[in-house]
């Protein structure tokens, strides 16, 4: 038994010498180690990063991979221990890699019309980038006939997104023709025939041409123009600079009379000079109450007479280039009968 407790106590002894002589050894050899300050890793290239590391005696451990907005792909988002602290040779440093932005699958924006085009960017986190038109055959216009970067490839978040836009048809080219001494209602079909649109009409004053006569035109006659070219037309009025809605154009203002009550009938007679010599356009019997409706084109100066029973009860003026402010309608003036206006026989037609 003695001696069973001799060794032990040997070999305790033993251990005990053992573990103090490694203890003593670890710790001078980690004194001895050298220690190094880190230098900052955030934002350089994995490659330059370990590279660093190795030669510095360090190692470098991955810990994990992440889309950073801010960073590029590859470089450093993030170290521990963190730049500027002091540690020994061998030890590890921790490490995170940056995926770069994340990015989004650009949708298929072709044949869809522009606005829709720009809020499906905007829903995918993209940006517009330059739109440019061309003419096409294929593509509606104001759609999309193509986009770069093309659909369903990949693009950075925010990144921009260039679109071609059509422009329709290619429309084809006419010559002006020469509208000047003509009335401005036959004009405007002459334009109209040629598939021609006219943007302004705006007054002008030559003495020596009548009322509503053509006196020029931009682009002038022999021009070659499209559907989409802007025609001005300038009319002969009593004053300059005036302008007129080529609505007015395609649209009729409704003239209304009432008759006054009674018994017998009224013999109605409404003549009017809008074609240029003064006609007839009712010359009837109405009965008493009846309405007198009349449409007249709001674009031709105009005067329009009523006579009831060889009387002049009423005279309407239509002005085309006076408008109204608050709701842009012709302004029509109605007038007691005129003194100076004769009134003519039901047959009579003068110029």
């Amino acid at each position: 038994m003695k001696l069973i407790l001799k060794y032990c106590f040997i070999f305790l002894l033993a251990f005990s010498i053992a573990g103090t002589i490694g203890f003593y050894s670890i710790r001078l050899f980690t004194q001895s180690a050298d220690e190094i300050v880190l230098p900052q890793l955030t934002g350089k290239n994995i490659i330059y990063v370990l590279e660093t590391l190795t030669n510095m005696g360090l190692n470098a451990k991955l810990y994990g991979t992440r889309y950073d907005d801010a960073f590029p792909r590859y470089a450093v988002i993030s170290q521990d221990p963190q730049p500027g602290s002091t540690i020994k040779k061998g030890r590890d440093v921790i490490i995170y890699i940056s995926k770069g932005a994340k990015e989004n699958i650009i949708p298929d924006l072709r044949q869809i019309p522009l606005e829709q085009a720009m809020i499906l960017l905007e829903k995918n986190e993209f940006k517009k980038g330059h739109v440019s038109f061309t003419y096409s055959v294929k593509t509606k216009n104001k759609c999309v006939i193509a986009h770069y970067p093309e659909p369903f490839s990949t693009a950075l978040k925010g990144s921009s997104c260039d679109l071609l836009v059509s422009r329709g048809i290619n429309p084809v080219a006419v010559i002006m023709p020469d509208i000047t001494r003509l009335r401005l209602e036959k004009a405007s079909a002459v334009i109209e025939n040629l598939h021609l649109d006219i943007s302004q009409i705006i007054s002008n004053v030559d003495p020596h041409q009548d009322w509503g006569i053509i006196l020029s035109s931009t682009p002038h006659a022999g021009s070659h123009v499209t559907e989409n070219t802007p025609i001005t037309l300038f009319v002969n009025a009593l004053e300059k600079g005036r302008h007129m809605s080529p609505d007015k154009l395609n649209s009729l203002i409704l003239l209304t009379h009432s008759l006054s009550p009674g018994i017998l009938k009224q013999h109605v007679r409404v003549e009017t000079d809008m074609f240029g010599p003064i006609i007839n356009l009712y010359n009837e019997y109405m009965k008493p109450g009846e309405d007198i409706n009349i449409l007249v084109p709001p674009a031709i100066k105009t005067r329009v007479n009523i006579f009831i029973d060889q009387t002049l009860e009423k005279t309407i003026i239509i002005d085309p280039w006076k408008e109204d402010i608050d709701a842009g309608d012709s302004i029509l003036w109605e007038s007691s009968p005129l003194q100076f206006y004769q009134p003519i026989s039901p047959d009579w037609v003068t110029n």
